[in-house]
């Protein structure tokens, strides 16, 4: 019995350390294209609804479903990347201010309430 439990904490771990590095990669990948928003929006909840979304409970915000929808680099590999340029004339959350110009501001682009 020892051995299942452990088999299964182990798995249970692995999953969730390739959600978590999946994000922290996405989040790196963001700060590296906007270095200047990098303490108000390397964040989870400039993509996601949540602030620490888990692995069942990820739903992604205005700004999240724009990069999904149009700004996968390679919608066929493994692990996604973004071609984050895309969306940046976009205005996900609708409420009257650019992607880009709420990123430069350091205001979230997916949460409508902030610009």
């Amino acid at each position: 019995m020892k051995k299942t439990t452990m088999a299964v904490s182990v798995f249970v771990a692995v999953c969730a350390a390739t959600t978590m590095l999946a994000t922290l990669d996405n989040q790196k990948a963001f700060v590296a294209k906007y270095p200047d928003a990098k303490a108000s929006l390397g964040k989870c909840s400039t993509c996601h609804v949540k602030p620490l979304p888990k692995k069942e409970d990820h739903e992604n915000n205005a700004y999240g479903k724009d990069l999904l929808a149009k700004a996968v680099v390679d919608p066929k590999a493994e692990k996604k990347t973004y071609a984050f340029e895309k969306i940046e004339g976009l205005d996900s959350d609708g409420d009257g201010v650019k992607n880009i110009d709420e990123i430069k501001a350091g205001t979230n682009p997916g949460d409508p309430k902030s610009k």
